[in-house]
């Protein structure tokens, strides 16, 4: 996809969207201006969306939005698109729904609400003139987060990383047992994309990326990591197998690294919170895929030689603490003993 140009699905829809929004917002219908900064960010770097800002003036007061497109002529990318507004649409307002139903709303800092608010996620290209728009909330503090990726990621934003984690698959365990007929359209995110043009070849294009980007700095892991390439990527795609996974399968984030979470910070520069985004590649898979994918491509090999037990730990803590917040019993339904000997045959491909 990089050796073709390739161009933002922009339309009449698009600005219509906007303008409506802005409206639910408390605009007065046309005494507003909508203006476009598409300099902000012309590209996602796995080139399945377009984002930029919106930027809404009108009664004394501004407002900005971010705006995601997808490419023209580019099933792959729309398709994944479809993805993205599926879970913000379906999956994420479902998780909502039961962390509220359980007493555990977003003010209570306790669940899992590490997504950016979304204001509208619709795809539909079926018609003559296509419709596809995900408009999220914009943070001015989030712009403050620029991490440089080809540092590997330090204890203190994985520990917020791990706890997010924990809390995101509690809830899958806790619906599928308790919500089994509402949870079942959530099986259905699995790799039905992954076809020789889909989520596989996509996951594979990134982890090939990743190991052009490290060889810039890290020579020595690069060639490690080079070396057991093809069985750490066979074994991430088992990950995908619901058939191979299960009962510990969940909605995961699919493409947890560095590139897709964004950290906001006191005024100590500490590290007080994180927010997942880029939703695309979200599946119903083993929760061992975003561990993985996490470790092997955001954190250095002496970092998982010293960290990596206790941030599985951590993570496993955050995951149980909330899995019996919503009713349910990680001892029973993930253990902790589980996660480590599903996490053992990844960790001795690295010698981790």
């Amino acid at each position: 996809m990089a050796s073709k140009k390739i161009t933002p699905m922009f339309n009449d829809y698009v600005y219509e969207a906007i303008r409506r929004i802005a409206i639910e917002q408390g605009f007065t219908p046309d005494l507003f201006s909508v203006d476009f900064d598409e300099e902000t960010r012309i590209e996602c770097d796995g080139y399945v969306s377009f984002v930029f800002k919106a930027i809404i003036n009108g009664d004394d007061r501004e407002f900005t939005v971010w705006c995601k497109v997808p490419p023209n002529d580019d099933e792959r990318s729309l398709e994944l698109f479809k993805r993205e507004c599926l879970f913000y649409r379906e999956i994420l307002h479902g998780f909502y729904e039961f962390q509220a139903e359980k007493g555990v709303p977003e003010e209570s800092g306790e669940g899992f609400y590490a997504t950016p608010r979304c204001y509208l996620a619709h795809c539909d290209a079926g018609k003559p003139e296509p419709e596809a728009l995900i408009m999220l909330e914009y943070n001015e503090a989030y712009e403050k987060w620029d991490w440089d990726k080809l540092e590997p990621i330090n204890v203190e934003h994985t520990r917020l990383l791990m706890q997010q984690l924990g809390r995101l698959h509690a809830l899958s365990f806790a619906m599928k047992e308790q919500r089994p007929e509402a949870f079942e359209q959530y099986k259905q995110m699995t790799d039905g994309l992954a076809t020789a043009d889909g989520l596989v070849t996509l996951m594979k294009e990134s982890f090939d990326r990743a190991l052009i980007t490290m060889k810039t700095r890290f020579e020595s892991e690069h060639e490690k990591i080079l070396a057991v390439k093809d069985a750490v990527f066979e074994s991430l795609k088992g990950c995908c197998d619901p058939a191979r996974s299960e009962p510990y399968c969940v909605v995961t984030h699919g493409d947890c690294w560095i590139n897709n979470l964004i950290y906001s910070h006191n005024q100590n520069n500490v590290a007080t919170g994180v927010i997942l985004t880029d939703w695309q590649s979200s599946r119903y898979a083993s929760p061992i895929l975003d561990l993985c994918y996490f470790f092997f491509i955001s954190a250095g090999e002496q970092f998982r030689r010293e960290n990596m037990d206790s941030m599985l730990h951590h993570y496993h803590g955050a995951l149980a603490d909330f899995l019996a917040k919503l009713g349910g019993d990680a001892s029973r339904q993930f253990p902790l003993t589980t996660l480590l000997r599903l996490m053992k045959p990844y960790r001795e491909l690295l010698g981790s």
